[in-house]
């Protein structure tokens, strides 16, 4: 609930900033217009952070399904998914985006019906087990998985439409994805209790009947193909844009560091697909999501008008602040 708050107010946040220009600019532009050039670096540093730390988390729960699933090696999970991520961006780009959307789509259908299969083996005893001197320790991949900010610049220019409803837009996305994560984290918990593994359907699958066991592995393949063909697409994109490199070079730059990084932690898989997603989180998105952009707001030769105005930015700089703290000294 925290992490659901606080990205609806940074998404806000990033909103205003996104209206305040009278151009298209991506977000590391906007930061350098109010905060200079070494912020944007370091802004630009923070996405890159987060968007490889991704990339390389995302392989490692596919061997991590590969070897709960099939006995295979680990390390012959991740480099068959990475294969065929290597097919999926050498498709034309107008073909992969209909490939992402339809993959998008049959995901939220996927992930209606487990959670809607589960509901009957729900135990709510589970749901009142509490830890909390571990409260803190998921935060990184918490405020990770709220970390699609990135798209708000094109998405508010491409709907062309005034503040106030563009604003009303991105905090109902937020509250959508927010609720599909709590249904799904009830869920889960209120199933597994105390036995939760960290690919979460992976866990329902032993709990609860085979059926909904392959479901739920076809849609986390599914839902890590298409988060890490995005984040792919986008940094070669960029790649293409800043330093005007080809197809080839931009896609090795992506691939290599992925695959040697993954095939150092195969060893155990689960638990690096967690650590490596919560300092992704906790540090690159806590970074460029919410407190650059809140040290922007808090900033009293600059008036915008937004929910809680300048005592929410406070607040914001103080909950990213402390989660990358956190991160850093004591995951």
């Amino acid at each position: 609930m925290l992490g659901g708050f606080f990205a609806y107010l940074s998404a806000l946040q990033i909103g205003i900033l996104v209206y305040e220009q009278d151009e298209e600019l991506p977000l590391h532009s906007i930061v350098a217009r109010y905060l200079g050039p070494k912020f944007s670096f370091l802004y630009l540093g923070a996405i890159l952070l987060a968007t490889y730390g991704a990339l390389i988390a995302y392989p490692l729960a596919v061997g991590e399904i590969a070897f709960t699933l099939f006995h295979l090696p680990p390390w012959a999970g991740v480099v068959i998914f990475i294969i065929f991520i290597i097919a999926l961006l050498n498709l034309n780009l107008s073909e992969s985006n209909k490939i992402d959307a339809t993959i998008t789509l049959l995901l939220l259908l996927l992930l209606l019906w487990v959670v809607f299969r589960s509901i009957p083996q729900l135990n709510f005893n589970n749901l009142l087990v509490s830890y909390p001197s571990q409260l803190f320790n998921a935060l990184g991949m918490v405020i990770f998985a709220f970390s699609g900010h990135l798209v708000i610049p094109s998405v508010i220019y491409y709907m062309g439409i005034k503040r106030n409803d563009g604003l009303k837009v991105l905090g109902w996305s937020i509250l959508a994805v927010g609720l599909l994560y709590l249904l799904f984290f009830a869920v889960s918990i209120g199933v597994m209790g105390s036995d939760i593994s960290s690919v979460g359907t992976l866990g329902l699958g032993k709990h609860l009947s085979p059926s909904i066991a392959i479901t739920g592995q076809v849609f986390s393949i599914l839902a890590v193909i298409t988060s890490f063909f995005g984040l792919a697409i986008s940094l070669r994109l960029a790649l293409a844009r800043q330093f005007k490199l080809n197809a080839y070079p931009s896609l090795a730059i992506i691939i290599l560091p992925v695959l040697l990084i993954d095939l150092f932690l195969s060893g155990n898989p689960g638990n690096a697909f967690v650590k490596v997603l919560n300092y992704a989180g906790g540090i690159g998105s806590a970074i460029y999501i919410g407190f650059i952009p809140a040290l922007i707001i808090t900033d009293k030769r600059y008036q915008f008008k937004l929910p809680l105005g300048r005592i929410g930015a406070w607040f914001a700089l103080a909950f990213y602040g402390l989660a990358i703290l956190y991160t850093i000294f004591f995951s």
